[in-house]
């Protein structure tokens, strides 16, 4: 297990040694795909906590074309960016990627606009905002709360997005009332909750909730 880890696929990606990352385990990637299923096809993923980057690896290998990954750890992110690479060369269409090392919560804080990610740069005309956020912090971090916040104040999110939080599964998360919880599914110690925003707040513009 230490040093690589196999996709779905059978595709071997590189895995960090530190004790600090926990992958998603083979079991809880591949029960979060058959869920996701063909929506992935041609959508955007903001992966954040985003470690080997095992979990984007997977929604590339299904379709998705844009892929932004947050990681703070230098080498982790060195990792993964070396995976997300390798994979997006094996993938016939082209995919806009980018891996970006900084402190999860301040690059959230900087919204989608942020002319630091560069796809944002080189396609300033596409929606900036993510179609699937896949947020797998340690499971003891405290981040939780402050990222479903700042996701839908920053304007991350469609009204059509999907959150899907990693978590424990003993853990206890936040849940604002701008969220509501669309399924929540355990595997043994690891639960996936999946979140969409709250409509019924008019959070969004009424043009944005007609699309």
């Amino acid at each position: 297990m230490k040093g690589n880890l196999k996709l779905i696929s059978g595709k071997r990606i590189r895995s960090p040694l530190d004790s600090k990352t926990r992958p998603t385990t083979s079991r809880v990637r591949e029960a979060l795909i058959n869920i996701l299923g063909k929506s992935l096809q041609g959508a955007s993923w903001l992966d954040l906590c985003s470690g080997s980057g095992v979990m984007a690896c997977e929604a590339m290998l299904q379709g998705v074309e844009r892929v932004l990954a947050v990681e703070h750890q230098k080498k982790t992110a060195l990792i993964c960016r070396s995976n997300l690479t390798d994979i997006s060369k094996q993938i016939y269409d082209p995919i806009q990627l980018e891996v970006i090392c900084k402190d999860v919560i301040s690059f959230l804080k900087k919204g989608p606009k942020n002319y630091s990610i560069k796809f944002i740069r080189d396609f300033p005309e596409n929606d900036n905002r993510f179609d699937f956020i896949f947020l797998d912090p340690p499971y003891e971090s405290s981040i939780y709360k402050d990222c479903l916040e700042i996701l839908q104040v920053q304007k991350w999110i469609k009204p059509t997005s999907t959150l899907i939080c990693e978590c424990s599964s003993k853990a206890i998360i936040p849940i604002n009332n701008k969220w509501i919880i669309n399924k929540k599914k355990v595997y043994g110690n690891t639960t996936l909750i999946f979140l969409t925003p709250n409509l019924a707040l008019r959070y969004f513009d009424d043009t944005d909730s007609m699309h």
